[in-house]
């Protein structure tokens, strides 16, 4: 019983904190990462400036913990896509599904992450950016393994991974919630557009 509270409580903290980044990511959205403030965030949860630092921190901490899960979730987008099958195809359509999946639902931290990445400590750029060239590199492996097959165009496959990226990564631009698409719809249209033979 005391393992199962526990648990419970740290959902409870993760969900705090979630929220809290996301009304982060509102604020800095709107208003940028200069000009947004604690006091903004706060007053847009309801809750008080303390509670921000209890559960994040500064706004400093903030931006970092926006970035690192934007990090997080191209990582776990990747690997749940890789495991998806051991064909390239299926590992390809999944890759643009999960991370299709993941900037729609977590829109407005890749949006700040992308507009107001140059705040960051040194580090954290560092640190995010080299998995982003890991993720770019990985997901690259499987395009020319598709290429392979035949079921993408003969060009560079650098070109290729980028556009296929780039497609994605930009949804939260113009993405409408109260929209008649769903992710699982732009993410079939994805793969159509690349050319990608549909699910059996």
């Amino acid at each position: 019983m005391a393992a199962h509270t526990a648990v419970e409580g740290e959902s409870a903290w993760e969900d705090k904190r979630r929220r809290i980044l996301d009304g982060a990511a509102a604020v800095f959205s709107s208003r940028g990462y200069s000009k947004g403030t604690t006091r903004e965030i706060a007053a847009q949860l309801e809750l008080s400036q303390p509670s921000i630092y209890h559960y994040v921190g500064s706004k400093a901490d903030l931006l970092r913990e926006i970035a690192l899960q934007v990090d997080r979730d191209m990582t776990t987008a990747l690997h749940d896509g890789l495991a998806a099958g051991s064909d390239p195809v299926t590992q390809l359509r999944a890759i643009v599904t999960r991370f299709t999946h993941a900037v729609i639902a977590n829109h407005l931290t890749f949006a700040v992450y992308r507009s107001e990445q140059r705040w960051l400590e040194p580090a954290v750029a560092e640190e995010v950016q080299l998995h982003e060239r890991e993720f770019v590199a990985t997901v690259r492996g499987v395009v020319e393994k598709v290429q392979a097959l035949r079921q993408l165009p003969d060009a560079p496959s650098s070109v290729l991974t980028f556009a296929i990226l780039n497609m994605v990564s930009e949804s939260h631009r113009w993405y409408q919630q109260d929209g008649s698409l769903d992710p699982a719809s732009i993410a079939d249209a994805y793969c159509k557009l690349i050319g990608l033979p549909p699910q059996d």
